[in-house]
């Protein structure tokens, strides 16, 4: 095991445990459980070859020698009480994900720190998946079409466009492409009790750092890269070496209970050390146009925030307020960037909201709430050659200055209504104004050919009910309907109902049930393409999105010694809108479109779980659980003449079964056996599917 991953294990065990030990020495009672565990797993089938399979994409295991796909590891689980004031906690799947925190709680002073790790892999993910490995049959199915490349496919002068007909990967020696964040912090709390009654102060410090890689891809354009089009379409291995630190401020207080008023303040900061490639560090055969280009760019920035609010009760009226604000600030720029005054990258933000609740009666209450936001682009504009409405056709597709939204509405809660119910029904006006720059010169891209659209305008009504019938039952039911004269964007609804449903019934007997439902459906044929020709002739853009989910439980305690739950879920999405196509580029002075058929995405996810521990005696206790997954669906492209169907299938299934046992040894001290069988079938794509069994074998430490 090298260095990094030991430290990554066993430092934050020796910081809980030192902590614990230190405050045991102070005569403090521990309390708790340290449970060593020794690990071996086996993935089988997958791409192999040190590449990924599904299963091992998030969160896999790593041994002491470094293999992914067998071996031998450790870990250590940790969970402690100290005194009746601090508790540790620790849990461990392996080197590549990890948590700890710890939690020191007095009347006047409160301290509180935590850690986690996980690691991500994509190499067989998406490595697997790029263009030049999928399986290309004579049809152009799978990966790229080989119908866009000379004689591909036997198809001799072939002069259709290349940049689709060749993936062309600079980092070809690379298969291991992972990323690993570890996120922390520490925070502390002055209490009231500490501070005379009037308030507490709370400070934070939190922060994260990922690093790692990924296959980043790119595409030349035609000016930067004339007279060989298959090798416009790129990808390479991208370093990730990035962290966050935050600090965060929060003061409450009551002076003599007069008001309460609360202020939070955070100051943020992003640094990115992996720096960014060129066009031409990558191509070096790219014409000057495109020399000095920057790819995969992610600046260094900085977040200030600040939110202020305040409440007031008057007898039987409430009155709250606040104001908020942010500042995020571009602090590293490019080359390209630079050479052409961009210098300044700014965003603001600012918010204001009152609501006042007002009790008419011991069982009917009003409430009004007013919201105001506004998001102002203050960045450098125009920089001539890099973001100009007046410059050339390509650079500036639409630029969002500003935007301003006003929100209200009215809401009233009835109590003590039939069936030991209560009842709050409403409703709110959105009205979101958008100040966007589109190109001026001939060819640009106007809003005419944008789905952008600078006005939103919709009003929701909607009700809560929540009910206890009978003894035991609790009942809710929230429905909403939005209907939008005006939408930005599509993906706002023009129309929208939405449904939740919640039912939870405790019996006699240790038992519980509960289901629910939700519904919600989007509609939005407001915004418009327009064609560039004379005729201008407008296409509207129809899109239709349903999703449901519903699901059950059961939880019972058979007896004294064997309780068990099962589950059921399901969820489904449905996504349909028109499928619109162009001869040229929305950037041309020519630009017609032709509405070519539908898009639909429609997918079914189902889960089904059991979960049991049973007693067998005093010193044997078992525990075994099983889920099942499965999603089935499509995303399918047709087109209006059915001369063509374009689909790309989903269908996978995921079982998981897991067994533990835990066996007294002695007063203290308990042996405990785990087995994990997950198993992953991916009938659309093979090379995700794949298996692994992890036996665990651990000692439990009872202090």
């Amino acid at each position: 095991m090298s260095k990094k991953n030991a430290s990554k294990l066993i430092l934050p065990c020796l910081t809980l445990l030192a902590a614990a030990m230190a405050q045991a020495e102070e005569g403090a009672g521990v309390s708790g459980e340290i449970t060593a565990k020794l690990n071996y797993f086996n993935y089988s089938d997958g791409p192999g070859a040190g590449l990924t399979q599904y299963l091992q994409a998030y969160g896999g295991q790593e041994s002491w020698s470094g293999d992914i796909d067998d071996g031998l590891y450790g870990d250590l689980d940790i969970r402690l009480a100290v005194g009746d004031s601090l508790t540790l906690e620790r849990q461990g799947y392996g080197l590549g994900n990890h948590r700890g925190q710890a939690r020191v709680n007095t009347s006047g002073i409160a301290f509180n720190g935590y850690y986690s790790h996980f690691r991500s892999n994509s190499g067989g993910v998406e490595y697997l998946n790029n263009p030049n490995l999928m399986p290309v049959d004579n049809q152009g199915v799978g990966g790229t079409d080989c119908t866009y490349e000379d004689d591909a496919c036997g198809l001799a002068n072939n002069t259709n466009s290349g940049y689709i007909a060749q993936f062309n990967n600079d980092s070809p020696g690379q298969t291991a492409y992972k990323t690993e964040r570890t996120t922390y912090g520490l925070g502390m709390k002055l209490k009231p009790g500490l501070l005379g009654g009037w308030g507490s102060i709370s400070v934070a410090f939190d922060g994260y750092r990922r690093d790692g890689n990924e296959l980043a891809t790119w595409v030349a354009g035609g000016s930067d890269l004339t007279g060989a089009p298959l090798s416009r379409w790129r990808g390479y291995d991208r370093p990730i070496d990035e962290n966050m630190h935050r600090f965060s401020l929060n003061l409450t207080a009551a002076p003599k209970g007069l008001f309460t008023l609360t202020y939070d303040g955070s100051l943020e900061k992003f640094d990115n050390q992996a720096g960014y490639f060129t066009m031409d560090t990558l191509l070096p055969a790219l014409n000057n146009a495109g020399t000095g280009k920057a790819l995969h760019f992610v600046p260094d920035s900085t977040l200030m925030s600040h939110a202020v609010r305040i409440a007031k009760t008057f007898d039987s009226t409430v009155v709250a307020a606040g104001y908020g604000m942010t500042r995020l600030e571009q602090d590293s720029f490019t080359t390209w960037q630079t050479d052409r005054a961009y210098t300044n990258g700014k965003i603001a933000t600012d918010n204001a909201y009152l609501t006042v609740n007002h009790r008419l009666t011991p069982t009917v209450e009003v409430e009004a709430l007013v919201k105001y936001f506004n998001r102002d682009n203050d960045s450098t504009y125009p920089a001539v050659g890099l973001i100009d409405a007046d410059g050339s056709t390509e650079t500036l597709g639409v630029r969002i200055n500003d935007i301003e939204s006003l929100n209200y509405g009215l809401a009233a809660t009835f109590r003590g209504l039939p069936a030991k119910s209560s009842l709050t029904a409403g409703w709110k006006h959105d009205d979101i104004d958008r100040d966007l720059t589109f190109n001026n010169t001939a060819n640009g891209i106007k809003d005419a050919v944008s789905l952008y659209d600078a006005k939103t305008e919709s009003d929701e009504v909607y009700m809560k009910w929540i009910a206890r019938p009978m003894k035991g039952m609790t009942v809710r039911l929230t429905p909403s309907y939005v209907w939008a004269d005006k939408t930005g964007l599509v993906t706002e609804p023009e129309r929208a109902f939405n449904l939740k449903a919640q039912m939870g019934y405790a019996m006699d007997g240790g038992k519980h049930v509960s289901a629910y439902y939700n519904y919600k459906r989007k509609e939005n044929g407001n915004n418009t393409l327009t064609d560039k020709h004379a005729s201008l002739d407008v296409h509207e853009q129809d899109v239709d999105n349903t999703f449901h989910s519903a699901g059950v439980s059961l939880n019972l305690a058979a007896t004294e010694k064997l309780s068990a739950s099962v589950g059921l879920d399901w969820t489904q999405n449905d996504f349909d809108s028109y499928y619109f196509s162009s001869d040229v580029r929305r950037y041309e002075a020519n630009t017609d479109f032709l509405r070519r058929g539908h898009a639909n995405f429609k997918a079914d996810t189902w889960s089904l779980s059991f979960n049991a521990d049973y007693q067998a005696s005093d010193r044997l206790r078992l525990s075994a659980g099983y889920t099942w997954s499965l999603s089935d669906g499509d995303s399918t492209t047709v087109d209006d003449s059915q001369s063509y169907t374009v689909r790309e299938e989903i269908d996978n299934t995921l079982h998981s079964l897991v067994l533990g046992a835990g066996y007294a040894l002695k007063k203290g001290m308990t042996l405990r056996a785990g087995y994990v069988f997950d198993k992953y079938e991916d009938d659309a794509y093979d090379a995700l599917s794949g298996h692994v069994h992890t036996l665990m074998l651990g000692m439990s430490f009872t202090l």
